[in-house]
């Protein structure tokens, strides 16, 4: 487990390489109790890698590097086999090591939470290629195309099939499955043809409960999700089968109710036929 030899203790196992590289005794000795310092593992030292748990065997594993004084770290999926308990506290503590040690880390990751919680800069890649780079909230809210979009945010975006009808200088029109058009500020461009098929991608925070007569869409709640301070509501359309809408926890809402949802045109994603979006109007 995470590479750590099982029948050395753990102060073994940290100083490893540095005796392997005949490095002086006492500068090891240093290194070593320096990491397990940073790290809150000192008392483990003497104990072997069976009578540790999954996030303590983790922190010998990253005081292993340390005490090698690398310019870069690369973790790849470190937390992937820990319960989601421990990743959260181990998410915290990387991000608190980054810090103190002021080395670049490069962090591969399947999941967009560690992603977002961790990055200063995320690059989203999908069969080897490059689809976004930026800082996370950048891609939160500019996202370039359908698959950042659908990957970066938690629970993810909606999407919601249609056409293009209508093209003007600073807007596009847009016709959703239900035939309600609404207009979408962004920028066409040459991309941008009537009739075309398009998707707008709306974040479940900003659809909202509306009365009826401000409704874009009409559905019934198949299922709800209530964390405390916020709840989230899956809701079926006649047109679309699943959306996700983000609510207060206070709202008194249950299975098999009818809803009325509306949004914001300045929060909602335009997507051309081959998902990538149109850009947005400049602030």
């Amino acid at each position: 487990s995470y590479a750590l030899y099982p029948h050395m203790n753990v102060y073994q196992n940290m100083s490893f390489g540095l005796r392997l590289a005949k490095t002086d005794k006492q500068i090891v000795d240093q290194k070593v109790r320096d990491a397990a310092e940073i790290l809150q593992i000192t008392e483990l030292l003497e104990r072997k890698p069976k009578e540790l748990s999954g996030g303590q065997r983790q922190r010998v594993a990253i005081g292993r590097a340390i005490v090698r004084d690398p310019k870069v770290f690369l973790f790849d999926e470190p937390l992937s086999n820990l319960d989601a308990k421990l990743r959260v506290q181990m998410r915290l503590e990387l991000t608190k090591l980054h810090r103190e040690l002021n080395a670049t880390m490069v962090y591969v990751t399947h999941d967009q939470v560690e992603a977002m919680t961790m990055a200063d800069k995320i690059v989203v890649l999908r069969d080897g290629y490059v689809e976004q780079v930026g800082a996370p909230l950048d891609l939160y809210h500019n996202p370039a195309n359908l698959f950042v979009a659908g990957f970066i945010g938690s629970p993810a975006m909606n999407f919601l099939g249609g056409k293009i009808s209508g093209i003007s200088d600073q807007t596009i029109e847009f016709e959703l499955n239900n035939q309600q058009k609404i207009q979408i500020p962004c920028q066409p461009g040459e991309q941008a043809k009537a009739g075309s098929s398009a998707k707008a991608g709306v974040r479940p925070e900003h659809l909202e409960l509306t009365g009826d007569s401000d409704a874009i869409l009409q559905g019934k709640v198949f299922a709800v999700e209530r964390l405390g301070g916020e709840t989230y509501l899956y809701v079926q359309t006649e047109d679309y089968k699943e959306l996700t809408v983000h609510s207060s926890g206070d709202k008194v809402i249950s299975v098999d109710d009818l809803v009325s949802i509306g949004f914001s045109m300045e929060n909602c994603h335009l997507f051309n036929g081959q998902g990538q979006v149109f850009d947005k109007l400049a602030a």
